[in-house]
């Protein structure tokens, strides 16, 4: 039987701090990775029983590295034995193993102070000597641990106070002490080996990087090019570049330009082409190294996968490559920028480079992971960014520039791009295409392509560009883009798809460009006044109605679905047709009362622009009136509008009112009768003022001008006389504006036939006028005008000429030489000239009246097509059938666009052009136009009037 000992003081305290090591300690261990596997795996892997499969599910945890570097200890683990784990198996287990993973910081701790104890102090303690302030120290520190760790201590403070051990027992204590000895002496060994093989690695090493730091290559990596061939769009390219150069002679440091444009306008592409380009030209030069790398900025892990590419192309070590990168504590942005450090230690090495930043959709967000431009190491290169975020893209400097490219591809570079991919020949209707695109190259590439797979099909093989353009007519667009999306991978969305996108995220992101889009969708396609839109936001918006305007244009220019065009008429925005078409879209399923709001603030806007210059009023601001009164006539405003305050309702009214006028003197006749603004005028001031008030009386009148403009004359004649009848009534017989009532009754008998009425009313008026406004007022000179105009009717020439004279003298005094009223002076002298023989100066006054009424109304009024017709027949007279010819057909196109097929100003240019081609020999054609002149005279006028017995002549 084993015995006792006696043992010194020195020798006591160390065999007592073996036995706590190599006995306490372990068993400690093991409760503590018991404590954690049943923690993580007591629901699942099920508890740990010490039992064989609980090893071999621990050695399934482990990866396949862990697995090799840890052979030796896991071929006694895997038996799942914890009594035959040492501590070295315990310490790996709960530190180091992959199944024992995120620790709990304190646990881990303190278990790996244990470690450092048992391998580092203990294992270097003199055998048999420990005094007693080393024994306190060292027990402290097991005992402060296990505390820590929730371990128990008792058998600690035993030992601690142990005097004697038995023979057997110490002698196993010793030799696991002697075991451990052996372990730590080998370790050490392995560790010398290890260091001096890590000394010469790390030699080798540097030696290798220092070779690879200065060791660089050229390499191009360009945005993704489309399956499809592209245009070359060599300006454009060269515009790219030369502001590269600007931006590299202005500054030493690095330099962005920034490609702006809505989506679908090629930045992708274009930038494609310019970096190309720009890798070729410094490729020519010797001893450059230069490259070009493209990072996909779309979102945070694409701009990740683009660092990682671009640090192997610049042989930066592939172990930090592939470490960063796999690293589970660093998250996206820290691992985005570590690749920017890592690879800056290389950029220093290039002479040049240039890097594209492709689909940047937040520029605030993604410059954090761009380099630096006060960064020297990237000093010898710039950026080029292409982005559709240009509310977020700084001011120009010395280092920043930006180029706009929502207008679209140059027009000869959209007619190459459909010619290239479908090969047709037909340069006209290539040209209409592309125009009706917007020149937008997504778009021209999605047309082409469905054009292309149409024609694949036997039945539709003759398909082409005048069938697409009817699809886009017929309000198609969308479906014909979605090929290209389907077969190309260079583009996940079609056009209408990623525009769609766009005007929602700008309506929510900004109320400015929320209003303008909401403005847009009342309007027609052509560019609009910019000041208009701002009137819009002001009168619509509490919190913009003492706003700075020039703020709100500034957010209006920091839009890329607005262009922007200066004018020397104005500041004027447009949008393309796909974006009109989106914007309509959205706003279609508004609730009626907010759709009433867009209108009244639409009218109210545009109202305040009535005093523009004519020409502007006419060709800028009549063709958005014919939109919104369509708009008005959908929402059926006529059969009742909606609640609104006095004040609201009096703008809105005063604003129709402005609106009609416009319509009116531009001749929109439709228009000012669609907008149907004096039918709901007089049910309101029928209901608020009474049948008899002179404002309804307004309404009457002018619904009777339109009436009579559309050649509706029964119409007319009705409104006409119920002004007349009210004004009588309620301003007396000799107001002026009974005076200008008697006006539009003469010029209605007039165009009827009935001279008589006509003279007896005109001559009423001249006489109202001459009283009340004096011999030189321009009312008196349109009554001359007018009875100028019935004496050349009845004959009395030398009559006409005197009218005519003082109604231009008139005009001019007040008016000034450009006034389209001196205009229509000009072009009844011409005709009075005409008729006298006087052919040059009826050439000269026709000339004149058409010189001011081009400038003045544009090139598609009404009173532009009776000058055409005017120079017409005088050319006839003289013989010039081509001169003739020509007037009379720009009169007929404008007339038929203005007025209708069916209005008896088209049927004077049809027997016009019958009066040509009968003298032309052409009897056929001349018994067609008389046939039509005839048809449409006997619609509007009836059979008595003198026009259809000139029409029933010219047939024979």
């Amino acid at each position: 039987m084993a015995t006792g000992l006696k043992y010194t003081t020195e020798q006591l305290n160390y065999y007592r701090i073996c036995y706590v090591v190599t006995d306490i300690l372990t068993e400690g261990l093991r409760t503590i990775f018991k404590q954690e596997w049943d923690n993580r795996y007591k629901t699942t892997l099920g508890e740990w029983k010490d039992q064989p499969k609980n090893g071999m599910d621990f050695w399934n945890g482990e990866s396949t590295r862990n697995r090799k570097r840890n052979a030796g200890l896991l071929k006694t683990m895997k038996n799942g034995d914890r009594a035959e784990w040492d501590c070295t198996m315990l310490f790996y287990a709960i530190l180091y193993s992959d199944c024992i993973y995120s620790l709990n910081p304190s646990i881990r701790s303190n278990v790996d102070d244990l470690r450092k104890f048992r391998n580092e102090e203990f294992a270097h303690m003199r055998r048999g000597h420990l005094s007693n302030g080393d024994f306190q120290n060292v027990i402290t520190k097991v005992k402060t641990a296990f505390h820590a760790i929730g371990l128990p201590t008792l058998k600690i403070n035993e030992v601690q106070n142990q005097t004697n051990f038995l023979t057997e027992e110490l002698d196993e204590v010793l030799r696991k002490v002697d075991d451990l000895k052996q372990e730590v002496n080998k370790k050490e060994k392995e560790v010398l080996e290890k260091d001096k093989e890590v000394q010469q690695k790390e030699e080798q090493r540097l030696a290798l990087e220092e070779q690879l730091h200065s060791d660089v290559s050229p390499f191009c990596i360009l945005p993704p090019k489309p399956s499809h061939d592209i245009a070359p769009r060599e300006s454009e390219v060269g515009e790219v570049l030369q502001n590269l150069q600007t931006l590299k002679d202005a500054n030493d440091g690095l330099s962005m330009l920034y490609l702006s444009g809505n989506p679908g306008s090629g930045k992708s592409q274009l930038a494609r082409l310019a970096a190309k380009r720009f890798y070729d030209e410094v490729e020519q030069i010797p001893s450059a190294a230069s490259f070009v790398m493209t990072l996909n900025a779309e979102n945070s892990e694409a701009l990740l996968k683009s660092y990682v590419l671009f640090a192997q192309h610049c042989k930066c070590p592939g172990y930090e490559i592939t470490n960063t990168y796999r690293s589970k504590d660093l998250n996206t942005d820290e691992k985005i920028s570590y690749f920017k450090t890592l690879i800056s230690t290389k950029i220093e090495h290039y002479t040049s480079w240039l890097l594209v930043v492709d689909n940047v959709t937040s520029v605030s967000r993604t410059s954090d992971h761009l380099p630096d431009a006060g960064n020297e190491l990237w000093a010898r290169g710039q950026m080029l960014i292409t982005t559709q975020d240009t509310a977020s893209i700084p001011l120009s400097s010395s280092s920043i520039r930006n180029i706009s490219i929502s207008a679209g591809m140059h027009p000869d570079d959209a007619c190459s791009l459909l010619n290239l991919l479908t090969g047709t020949t037909d340069v006209e209707i290539i040209k209409e295409t592309a125009k009706v695109l917007d020149y937008q190259p997504l778009a021209l590439a999605g047309a082409a392509t469905y054009v292309r797979q149409v024609r694949q099909n036997k039945a539709t093989s003759k398909f082409g560009w005048t069938d697409y353009l009817k699809k886009l007519e017929m309000g198609k667009r969308s479906a014909t883009e979605n090929i290209l999306a389907e077969t190309n991978p260079s583009y996940s969305k079609s056009m209408t798809k990623a525009i769609t996108l766009a005007v929602e995220k700008a309506m929510a992101d900004d109320i400015i460009w929320h209003r303008t889009f909401l403005f847009l969708s009342m309007c027609a396609s052509q560019p609009i006044l910019q000041d208009i839109i701002t009137e819009y936001i002001k009168a619509t918006d509490d919190d913009f109605e003492d706003e700075d305007e020039d703020m709100i244009r500034t957010r209006m220019s920091r839009c890329s679905l607005l262009l922007i065009e200066e004018e020397s008429t104005g500041v004027y925005i447009r949008v393309h047709g796909v974006v009109l078409d989106v914007i309509k879209s959205a706003t279609k399923g508004f609730a009626k009362d907010q759709s009433y709001k867009v209108v009244y603030g639409a009218v109210t806007s545009f109202s305040k622009f009535e005093e523009l210059e004519s020409i502007v009023v006419g060709t800028r601001i009549v063709p958005h009136l014919q939109t919104l009164s369509l708009k008005i006539e959908d929402m059926s405003l006529g059969k009742g509008l909606p609640e609104a305050t006095e004040r609201a309702l009096c703008n809105f009214l005063d604003g129709l009112w402005s609106l009609n006028y416009m319509c009116l003197n531009h001749s929109e006749f439709r228009a000012a009768l669609v907008y149907d603004c004096y039918k709901c005028a007089l049910e309101i001031q029928m209901k608020q003022l009474g049948p008899e008030h002179v404002d309804v009386a307004s309404s009457y009148n002018n619904l009777g001008i339109v009436h009579k403009a559309l050649g509706d004359t029964d119409e007319a004649k009705d409104c006409y006389k119920r002004a007349l009848e009210i004004r009588l009534k309620k301003l007396g017989p000799e107001h002026v504006d009974v005076g200008r009532s008697y006006n539009n009754l003469g010029t209605l008998h007039k165009a009827l036939g009935d001279t008589d009425e006509a003279k007896d009313c005109y001559k009423r008026a001249l006489e109202i006028q001459m009283k009340q406004l004096g011999p030189e007022h321009v009312d008196v000179a349109r009554s001359y005008n007018n009875l100028g105009t019935l004496h050349m009717a009845l004959g009395d020439t030398d009559e006409a000429k005197d009218c005519y004279k003082r109604a231009l003298e008139t005009r001019l005094k007040q008016l000034g030489p450009e006034h389209v009223d001196v205009g229509r002076s000009y072009n009844n002298l011409g005709t009075l000239h005409k008729a006298l023989g006087d052919t040059d100066e009826a050439k000269d006054c026709y000339k004149r009246a058409l010189e001011i009424q081009m400038k003045q109304l544009g090139p598609e009024h009404v009173d532009v097509a009776s000058s055409y017709n005017n120079l017409g027949n005088l050319h006839m007279a003289l013989g010039d059938t081509d001169e003739a010819k020509d007037c009379y057909k720009r009169a007929l196109e404008i007339q038929m666009k203005q007025l209708g097929p069916e209005h008896v100003d088209v049927a004077s240019s049809y027997n016009n052009l019958g009066n040509l081609h009968m003298a032309l020999g052409d009897t056929d054609e001349a018994k067609d136009c008389y046939k039509r002149a005839l048809e449409i005279q006997m619609k509007q006028l009836g059979p008595e009037h003198v026009d259809v017995a000139s029409s029933y002549n010219n047939l024979g």
